[in-house]
C-alpha cells in the first residue's frame, strides 16, 4: 500500500483521499436528509450538501496531508534501512548478506533454466602493505577505487559484492569460463590503469582472481561455488599474484594434500 502511495505522490494522494472523504460525506448527508425529510423535517437538501462538503473538505485535507506525510516518511526510512543492509557502506557494492541472497537466487534460476554462469573471487594483493605504508584512509580509497573500476567493467546483470576486507565476489550470469577469463583480463587491465592519487602519493595495486564455472551435476549452492573459486584464487596467488586461475579437480586434491 505504501509503495502505491509513493508512486502516486504526496499531493495526488492527498487530493484523492480528500475527494473520497468529501464524496462520502455528501453521500451520507444526502441519505440522512432524505430519510429525515420522509419523516417530515423539511430540511433543505442543497444547503445540507454544501455544508457537509465544506466541513469534510476542511477536516479531511489537513488530516490526509498529515497521515500521508507520516506514511511516506516511514516508507522513506524503511527504504534507507534496506539500502544500508543491502549495500556496503564504503564501496557501494552489495553487502556480504545481500550478495549471498542474490547469488543463491540466481543459482536456483540457473539450475531450473540450465543456464551457464561463473563465480569469481577477487582479492587485492598485499593490501595490508598499503594500509601499513599509506594509512587506512588510503586503503579505504583503494577499495572505493576498485569498486568503481569493477562497476565500469561489469554488466548490469552481474552480481558484484564485497565479502569483507579486501575480498570481493562476482557472479557472471550466462557466461562460460572462456568469457569469464576475458572479463578478468579486462578487469586486470582496468586496475592497472587506475592509479590512485592520494595526498602526494600515486598508489598502484593488483588483484588475484579465482573463478569456477557452475556445474549442474555437482554444485548445489553459492557456497560450494565460492569454495571452488577460492581454491582457484589460492592457485593464482601461489603462482605469483596479479593473475587469474580457474578451478579444476586437481586444485582440490592439491589443497587436501
Amino acid at each position: 500500500m505504501i509503495n502505491l502511495l509513493a508512486k502516486i505522490g504526496r499531493v495526488n494522494t492527498v487530493i484523492i483521499v480528500t475527494l473520497i472523504a468529501v464524496l462520502a460525506a455528501l453521500g451520507a448527508t444526502l441519505l440522512a436528509v432524505s430519510l429525515l425529510n420522509q419523516q417530515g423535517y423539511g430540511l433543505h437538501t442543497g444547503i445540507a450538501a454544501i455544508l457537509a462538503g465544506c466541513i469534510a473538505l476542511l477536516v479531511a485535507l489537513p488530516i490526509a496531508w498529515f497521515l500521508v506525510d507520516l506514511l511516506l516518511r516511514v516508507y522513506s526510512d524503511e527504504q534507507e534501512m534496506r539500502n544500508l543492509a543491502s549495500y556496503d557502506s564504503l564501496t557501494g557494492l552489495l553487502s556480504r548478506h545481500a550478495f549471498f541472497d542474490n547469488a543463491n537466487n540466481y543459482v536456483s534460476l540457473a539450475r531450473r533454466e540450465h543456464k551457464p554462469f561463473v563465480v569469481m573471487i577477487i582479492d587485492l594483493d598485499h593490501f595490508k602493505l598499503i594500509n601499513d605504508r599509506y594509512g587506512h584512509p588510503a586503503g579505504d580509497a583503494v577499495l572505493k577505487l576498485f569498486a568503481n573500476v569493477t562497476n565500469s567493467v561489469a554488466r548490469r546483470s552481474d552480481i558484484v559484492g564485497r565479502l569483507g576486507g579486501e575480498e570481493f565476489a562476482i557472479v557472471l550470469p550466462s557466461t562460460s569460463t572462456a568469457k569469464a577469463l576475458e572479463f578478468a583480463e579486462r578487469l586486470h587491465a582496468a586496475i592497472n590503469k587506475a592509479v590512485l592519487k592520494f595526498n602526494d602519493s600515486a598508489i598502484k595495486y593488483t588483484a588475484s582472481i579465482g573463478l569456477a564455472e557452475f556445474d549442474r551435476e555437482s554444485a548445489d549452492n553459492i557456497d560450494e561455488l565460492l569454495a571452488r573459486a577460492d581454491l582457484a584464487l589460492y592457485e593464482a596467488k601461489q603462482s605469483g599474484r596479479n593473475r587469474t586461475a580457474t578451478f579444476n579437480p586437481q586444485l582440490t586434491q592439491a589443497a587436501a594434500g
